[in-house]
């Protein structure tokens, strides 16, 4: 019994320190509500040519299925914010 939990323990650390090594590289540059402002972002950053991620939340709330609350974080690799603010300012 205390040996599953210390695996799985274990495997929860291993996981976040991966991901934290992983992400440590990238920046938050955007929240966006929605898959019309979600889309407006990301094709002026990839007419940009700069690349990005997006992380989304999970939203399993029943009453609010139809409307549009999800938010979408996009991130960019850190030293690549000026592109993104020429790209969004359309400088």
């Amino acid at each position: 019994m205390y040996q599953a939990l210390f695996v799985l323990i274990l495997f929860t650390l291993i996981i976040l320190f991966v991901q934290l090594m992983v992400n440590r590289k990238w920046k938050l540059i955007y929240t966006a509500f929605g898959y019309n402002s979600y889309f407006t972002i990301a094709a002026k950053l990839k007419n940009a040519g700069v690349k990005y991620k997006t992380k989304t939340s999970l939203n399993f709330r029943d009453a609010e299925r139809f409307k549009d609350n999800t938010q979408y974080d996009i991130y960019v690799k850190k030293g690549e914010e000026h592109l993104v603010y020429a790209a969004l300012h359309g400088k």
